[in-house]
């Protein structure tokens, strides 16, 4: 009898010792928990942790400086607020596939931050394993691409400006030298042949391949300058009635080849403060365009007023005019695709590309109004000057 006593008793000290050393590596692995959580707390990169139903249960200061919220903001499925909306569906999908798969996953999305911006996350999410291999949910650490995804994109949008440059050059450049050096020969030849009676043909012709091919270097040069950020900007306080009527007269011969009345509607004087180089550009642009797109015989309608704080800008022609996606399309660089004249005149496509940057370079605001076969409306506005 009292050697099953003391047997048992034995077993019990050994047990009482087991559970003593068993709370004590509990209370170890808790506080290893809590350093590496207090690890992460300050860490630069943003770090979230989530939970075997998919929900997140921590975000360190680092996310929580980031975004602006709070603990309680972000908990659950809170972080999802700030998802950019478009960015929203492939995110989850993301996540949820490899949560099921318990496989790690990378993938960028825009998140918004504490100023309100959306901000490019690339995030790498592992599965996370207690010290027994028992699967705990989910771990992930974020960091802020914003800068490297711009960078990225501008040199998508410089390849692109290079090879519409060249395209431009070996192409649409080349076409009106040609026709200037193919005129200039057979005109050489009628000279001396003494045959003078479609001199005059001849040199008009001469005359609009000459002008083409100068409108095509003018807006090349200043495309490429305001693709490559060394388009300078010069406000300056002068008068948009003088400016315009000024850009209208030395278009006044393009407009005389095909018939084209240009009415104007302006009064005495408009002062505006822009860049008078770059309104001008714009000017230029659009009065060239509807003397390129109104037919033979057509009215082009000018006009300069003032609404309110703006002072606006209005080229009307009865020319071709164009559908809504072709409207849609006419700031897209990609798709951006010139449309011949109405005596088949070409361009570059890069006019109106041209005109909407520098308008918004000069706070401005830049729209159109179109109809198949009745004709285009161009208007852009700029801060009028009331002092």
């Amino acid at each position: 009898m009292e050697n099953s006593l003391e047997a048992l008793k034995a077993k019990i000290d050994f047990l009482e010792k087991e559970n003593a050393a068993l709370k004590v590596s509990q209370v170890e692995i808790t506080t290893a928990k809590e350093l590496y959580l207090k690890i992460f707390q300050n860490f630069p990169a943003l770090i979230w942790r989530s939970r075997l139903d998919k929900l997140c249960d921590y975000f360190n200061t680092t996310w929580l400086n980031f975004t602006g919220r709070t603990m309680e903001q972000e908990f659950g499925n809170g972080w999802a607020e700030g998802v950019h909306p478009d960015d929203f569906d492939q995110c989850l999908k993301t996540y949820v596939n490899s949560f099921d798969k318990r496989e790690a996953f990378m993938m960028e999305y825009r998140m918004k931050n504490a100023k309100g911006d959306y901000c490019w996350i690339r995030d790498y999410g592992q599965p996370l394993y207690d010290l027994d291999n028992t699967f705990l949910g989910y771990m992930g650490s974020c960091y802020d691409i914003t800068e490297s995804k711009n960078n990225e994109n501008k040199l998508i949008a410089l390849n692109a400006t290079k090879d519409k440059f060249f395209k431009i050059i070996s192409h649409d450049l080349k076409s009106p030298f040609n026709s200037i050096l193919g005129l200039s020969q057979l005109l050489q030849e009628q000279v001396r042949s003494t045959n003078y009676e479609q001199l005059d043909e001849l040199v008009e012709l001469i005359k609009l391949s000459s002008q083409r091919a100068n409108n095509l270097l003018i807006n090349l040069t200043e495309w490429t300058y305001s693709q490559t950020g060394k388009m300078d900007y010069n406000p300056q306080l002068f008068d948009l009635v003088e400016l315009t009527t000024e850009t209208e007269l030395s278009l006044f011969a393009s407009a005389k080849l095909k018939n084209i009345k240009i009415q104007k509607n302006f009064p005495n004087e408009l002062y505006v403060f822009a860049d008078k180089s770059l309104i001008g550009a714009v000017i230029r642009n659009l009065l060239n365009n509807a003397i390129k797109f109104t037919y033979p015989e057509g009215k082009i309608f000018l006009e300069v007023h003032q609404l309110n704080d703006d002072v606006i800008v209005s080229i009307k022609d009865n020319g071709l005019g164009m559908s809504k996606e072709r409207i849609d399309k006419l700031f897209q660089f990609n798709e951006n695709v010139s449309t011949p004249g109405t005596k088949m005149e070409k361009g570059t496509g890069l006019g109106l590309i041209i005109c909407k940057e520098f308008i918004d370079k000069n706070k401005g605001k830049f729209w159109v109004e179109s109809q198949e076969n009745k004709g285009s409306t161009f208007y852009f506005s700029i801060p009028a000057h009331n002092h």
